[in-house]
């Protein structure tokens, strides 16, 4: 699958393949972020955008995209000293296919962690349903978190996994790295891999 400092004037995304479509970005700046993350916002979420223009079914003559402010964070989600990134595809809008990075849910959020030889790694892939997840610092870090229900992900470094609490039915997942099908709960994964699939 695929995935700005102040409100930023409309502008082009530049990486090795430019999209000739309006992008407005209220995210951390393109020109800050490394060259393998620039890569996925351009090809999966740009380049995806602007093909709509080639869709029958869509129609859309002059697509424009939108990245909201929660779009790319920039934090140690895995406590290792390092700075990973995460995308979350709930805030991304291409106007004229305002649900096609999400479904009708929260769609993804995308973690890339921050290798020694300052590379990054995607590292998980993950279906967020409708639980409302935020991103939170807490004493050991950052987390994923749900304010309604109890439901989380974050990461245990005693184990160097993933894990995932479903709180309506109070079960505890552990996530490998690049766990394909990583969800927050059991009843999105059929749809979850159904909008993975749409997308890729």
């Amino acid at each position: 699958m695929k995935k700005l400092i102040g409100l930023t004037a409309i502008a082009f995304i530049c990486t090795n393949s430019l999209a000739e479509i309006p992008v407005k970005n209220n995210s951390i700046s393109f020109n800050k972020l490394p060259t393998q993350i620039k890569e996925v916002v351009q090809s999966d979420y740009v380049d995806a955008c602007d093909g709509m223009t080639e869709d029958v079914e869509m129609a859309i003559k002059n697509p424009k995209i939108t990245f909201d402010k929660g779009f790319l964070v920039n934090v140690d989600f895995n406590g290792d000293g390092l700075k990973d990134y995460i995308i979350r595809s709930s805030e991304v809008t291409c106007e004229g296919a305002y649900s096609m990075f999400t479904g009708n849910s929260d769609g993804f959020i995308d973690i890339y962690f921050q290798n020694k030889a300052g590379e990054y790694d995607h590292v998980l892939n993950y279906w967020l349903g409708r639980e409302s997840l935020g991103l939170e610092k807490t004493n050991e870090g950052y987390r994923f978190s749900s304010k309604y229900n109890g439901s989380y992900l974050t990461w245990d470094k005693s184990i160097n996994k993933f894990i995932s609490y479903y709180g309506p039915e109070k079960r505890k997942d552990i996530l490998d790295i690049n766990d394909e099908n990583s969800t927050t709960s059991q009843t999105s994964t059929e749809i979850g891999n159904v909008l993975k699939t749409a997308l890729q």
